[in-house]
């Protein structure tokens, strides 16, 4: 069911440490109470560094992972306009089925939000 790519990301994740953070925020999938709280280095509108910590499911975790290797020295809007299917094709995940893949994403468009409104 998983692919290489998937496991790696899951078993091996890079960026679940601390960081100095400017922004961050947390989200919560309801109906596995999966967790994602991402943490982002933000300066001149470029995200520096991106880490986060979660529990929950193997897909949330390795979503965060993937997410978090998107968003390293990309532009706020460029980050803003990331989707699921960005997080999917980067996890080789394709199974709809599951929605806690978006959770990081959501935690993503709050600490941008907050971001925004400085």
């Amino acid at each position: 069911m998983y692919s290489k790519r998937f496991r790696e990301l899951f078993m091996h994740p890079k960026h679940a440490v601390e960081i100095d953070y400017t922004h961050t925020a947390e989200a919560i999938y309801k109906r596995h109470d999966d967790r994602v709280r991402i943490f982002l280095r933000i300066s001149d509108y470029i995200v520096k560094d991106a880490s986060f910590k979660a529990s929950g499911c193997p897909r949330v975790i390795a979503a965060s992972e993937a997410l978090c290797r998107l968003l390293i020295n990309v532009d706020v809007e460029t980050a803003m306009n990331l989707n699921e299917e960005h997080i999917r094709e980067e996890m080789d995940f394709h199974d709809k089925n599951f929605e806690c893949v978006r959770t990081p994403l959501i935690a993503l468009k709050k600490a941008l939000s907050e971001f925004a409104e400085r």
